[in-house]
Parts: C-alpha cells; structure tokens; sequence
C-alpha cells in the first residue's frame, strides 16, 4: 500500500498556518551580514522583523541545503511513506525548485520524490502544499495531485503593499535611481504575486493610505469572480494593521469561507523587508476536495 508525505520550504509560511497540517519543512538560511541564522530554528517572525527594525543591514538567503531536504525524506520513509512530494517557492522567484527533482535523483532510494511547482510563496504556498495533503489523505494518487493541483495554485492572486523601497532595490526589483525617486516621493509599490509566478510591480501610488485602499479594491474585484475563496492579511511586523484589514474584508466580501491573517515568513521578509501589508485570494470553486 502507497503512503503520500507531503514537505515544502519554510517561505511557505506554514509555521504560521491557522490551520493544522503534518508537512514537513525543509529550512532556508537567513544572512545578516556574517552571522547566519536558520528560519524557524534560530529565528521566528516576530524576532526577525524587530531585528529588520533596528539594522541597516539588508539580509539575503539560501535556499535548502540538499541535506536538509533529504533529512526530511528520511522522517517520512521512516513513517512507511513510498511517495514524497516537495513544493518548493515558486520557479519565478528561485531556481532551486526547478533542477531539485533531478539533482535528488542519485541521492533518493526506495522512495517516489516528486516536486511541484507551488508558483507562490507565504501562505499561499502552503495551502497548495496543504491541498496535496488533503488530497493524498482522501486516497488520491501521486498523479491525480499532480493533475489536480494546478486547479488550485493557477487561481491564487495577491497583492502587497511595500513601506521601504530599499529591500526591493537591493534585491533587484527596483533600480537605484527609481528607488531613490520613489523614496524621495514617498511612493508605495503595489505588488502582485499571480499567475506569473513572480513578484512584479502592478502599481506606484504615492501614499501608503492610497495604496491600502487600491489593495482592497483589486483583492476585492479579483474575488468576486468566485463563489467561495479563501481570503488572506499578511504583514511583515504590522500586527494591528493587519486585524484592521481583516475587518475591512469582512464588511467588503461576502463569499468568503474564512479570513485568515498570518505573518510572512523571514525568508521571504528579507527581500520586501519590514512594514509590509498584504492580501491574497484563494479561489475554492471546482476543488475536488475542501480546504
């Protein structure tokens, strides 16, 4: 009898779920400066961001070191699992994921590894990963999931409003010059993570209150498209901020099944840094089994 194990990458956000799941996690490596330090282990959330807060060091990061992944196949072989599937960060945002499955090749023995393109990141990668879940606890095959998971993955959209133009600068997503601008006209990005895969600029709005007020309005036009979704808050240390816009969700939507709020991960927080705002939808029409 097959047994179906799950695991996904830390910028998943899945130790911040509000919902219960057994995915393993694979762990990234946080560089400030010389010291490194492993999200989840060495650093949560909340310690992480009031470090952002007082440095000007712009941290970077290294995605699983093989070891650590097969690590994590090794705990679910052990629990009699003859499959695994891994959902890395999206393709667009790194190229780990898309070489893993070959490079796993010569390393993985007696066990189906399987790896998934989650196309997201935060939260939103993880409720792809917990969808596999799901699906393999309702007795679906490794190449059902893999059929079935793109229903999901290929309708989640979000939107982030950044506060600190430098992370996008360093991290390549803004030039010098325009983050200089930008920073110096208090512009605020709008970011949108969708179907492309990748975390591309949709819209500069020259307050941080306009740009909130955008966001709602493009979350709440991209849901209403859909009978029932899933709607998210996400925030980089704006704890209080983030509960206002849930409450605002829930007097501007009426079809959704809950509204979750999380924080995002280090991992992903270290290139779009602290103060950041966000929302994503989850579309759950024609899904074969609940989320």
């Amino acid at each position: 009898m097959r047994k179906i194990g799950i695991t996904a990458d830390c910028s998943s956000g899945l130790e911040y779920a509000p919902f219960e799941h057994n995915i393993r996690i694979t762990r990234t490596t946080i560089h400030f400066g010389d010291e490194t330090l492993v999200d989840g282990i060495d650093i949560t959330a909340e310690g992480f961001y009031e470090k952002l807060k007082n440095t000007d060091v712009v941290p970077s990061t290294s995605a699983p070191a093989p070891k650590e992944i097969l690590d994590r196949i090794e705990e679910l072989k052990s629990e009699g699992c003859t499959d695994i599937i891994h959902f890395p960060i999206s393709y667009g945002l790194s190229a780990y994921g898309e070489n893993l499955e070959s490079s796993m090749e010569d390393f993985v023995d007696d066990v189906n590894f399987k790896v998934i393109n989650s196309n997201s990141a935060c939260l939103m990668e993880g409720y792809v990963a917990k969808y596999a879940e799901v699906l393999a606890d309702h007795g679906y095959s490794v190449e059902e999931i893999m059929e079935e998971i793109p229903n999901l993955r290929d309708r989640i959209n979000a939107y982030f409003v950044v506060d600190d133009l430098k992370y996008l600068v360093k991290n390549g997503r803004l030039g010098t010059a325009a983050g200089m601008i930008g920073s110096l006209m208090r512009i605020k990005p709008i970011l949108n993570l969708g179907k492309s895969g990748k975390i591309e600029t949709f819209e500069k709005v020259k307050t941080h209150s306009r740009a909130i007020q955008r966001l709602y309005d493009l979350i709440v036009e991209y849901g209403k498209e859909y009978k029932e979704c899933i709607y998210i808050v996400l925030h980089t240390g704006r704890l209080e901020d983030a509960k206002v816009m849930c409450e605002e969700f829930k007097s501007r939507v009426s079809n959704a099944k809950r509204i979750e709020l999380t924080t995002i991960t280090p991992t992903v927080g270290a290139h779009i840094g602290c103060g950041v705002l966000g929302a994503a939808v989850i579309p759950l029409d024609g899904l074969k089994e609940e989320l």
